[in-house]
C-alpha cells in the first residue's frame, strides 16, 4: 500500500535514519520502526481519507493529558519542524504522520500462566477505569468536542448491503437498542475503543504501557470493557469461554471499579456489547479488509463468524 519513497520521506520528517526502517504491522500496514539518534521509535502513517489532521491532533492531546495523569503511554516524537503531526499530500495515499518512542517491554504471552492471569486482568481493568474517570475532566477542557460520537465514522452510515439479511437485521436492531441506553458522566465518555492485549506492553515492573489511540471516540464505557473481554476470549477454547469470561471479568472489574464507578446496569450492557462486538468486527473487516491480502486463516475466520451470526449464536459458543 505504501510506496517506499513515501515511507522514507515520512521518516525524514522525524529525523529518522532511512536505512533503519522496518515494517512492524498495523491494519493498514502503516506502522514502522526506525532509529533516531540511536533511539528506537515508531512511525505511523494515517490515511487522510480515514482521519483528518485535526482529529489526529486531538487524539494526541488526549494521550498527552492521560500521560500527565499517570498513565503509561509512550512519549511522542516531534518532527524536524517541532510538530506532533506532519503531512504528506502526495497521491495515491495522502496521509498524516505521527511518531512515538518505542515502549519498553513486550506483549503478554497468553499461553504463560505467570503472565496471563488475574493479576494482569486486574491491572488491565484498573488502567481502563482510570482512563474513563479522566474522560470527564478532559471533556470539560474542550470548547468543542473534537471526537466522533459512538455512531459516527468507522462503519456507521457505510454501505453494508454485502451482508446477509439476517446479519443486517441484527445490526439494525442492535443500533436501535443502543439508542435506549442512558448517558451520564459515569456511563459515557471517551474510550480507547481497542484496548486489547496487542495494544499494550508489560514492562519489567509488571506495568502496562498503552498504545494505539487512533480509534478514540465517545461511547459507553461498557463497550470498552466488552472489547477487552472479546479479545481476551480469543485464545480460549470454545468449551471454556463462559467460565473464562466470568473469571476474567471478576478480576478486571475489581481493578476497574477501584478507579471508576459505573451505572448499576453495567453487567447487562457488557454482555450486550460483547455480542455486538462480534457483529461489528465482522462488518468492519468485510468493509475495509483487502481480500487479496487477507490470509487463509483470516478468510476462514470471517466465514465462521458469518455462519455464527446468521445462526444467531453467541460469541461464547
Amino acid at each position: 500500500m505504501w510506496k517506499e519513497e513515501l515511507v522514507k520521506e515520512a521518516c525524514r520528517k522525524f529525523q529518522g535514519t532511512e536505512s533503519s526502517l522496518k515494517w512492524i504491522g498495523g491494519f493498514y500496514e502503516n506502522v514502522y520502526e526506525y532509529e533516531r539518534d540511536g533511539e528506537t521509535c515508531v512511525l505511523k502513517l494515517i490515511p487522510i481519507a480515514t482521519k483528518d489532521r485535526n482529529l489526529v491532533y486531538s487524539e494526541l492531546q488526549w494521550v498527552n493529558y492521560l500521560r500527565t495523569q499517570g498513565i503509561n503511554i509512550p512519549k511522542p516524537v516531534l518532527s524536524t519542524r517541532g510538530q506532533m503531526v506532519e503531512m504528506i499530500r502526495d497521491l495515491p495515499v495522502p496521509c498524516c504522520i505521527i511518531s512515538f518512542k518505542k515502549a519498553p517491554g513486550k506483549f503478554v504471552d497468553e499461553q504463560n500462566p505467570s503472565e496471563w492471569n488475574p493479576i494482569l486482568f486486574r491491572k488491565w481493568g484498573q488502567v481502563m477505569g482510570k482512563m474513563h474517570a479522566q474522560s470527564r475532566n478532559f471533556h470539560r477542557r474542550q470548547s468543542v468536542p473534537p471526537f466522533e460520537e459512538w455512531n459516527e465514522g468507522e462503519i456507521y452510515h457505510r454501505d453494508l448491503s454485502f451482508a446477509e439479511e439476517a446479519i443486517l437485521d441484527r445490526w439494525s436492531d442492535s443500533l436501535e437498542h443502543i439508542k435506549t441506553f442512558s448517558r451520564s458522566n459515569r456511563s459515557y465518555g471517551l474510550i480507547h475503543n481497542d484496548l486489547h492485549q496487542r495494544n499494550f506492553f508489560i514492562n519489567g515492573n509488571g506495568e502496562l504501557i498503552l498504545f494505539d489511540f487512533n480509534d478514540v471516540k465517545y461511547h459507553w464505557f461498557t463497550y470498552d470493557i466488552a472489547i477487552a473481554v472479546y479479545h481476551a476470549l480469543k485464545p480460549v477454547p470454545s468449551g471454556e469461554k463462559r467460565g473464562f469470561k466470568e473469571q476474567f471479568l471478576e478480576a478486571f472489574m475489581s481493578g476497574y471499579l477501584h478507579e471508576h464507578q459505573l451505572e448499576k446496569n453495567w453487567k447487562e450492557q457488557v454482555d450486550f456489547f460483547l455480542e455486538f462486538r462480534l457483529l461489528f468486527s465482522y462488518l468492519y473487516l468485510m468493509t475495509y479488509l483487502d481480500p487479496e491480502k487477507a490470509s487463509e486463516e483470516t478468510r476462514q475466520s470471517l466465514l465462521q463468524t458469518k455462519e455464527k451470526l446468521v445462526k444467531g449464536e453467541s460469541v461464547l459458543v
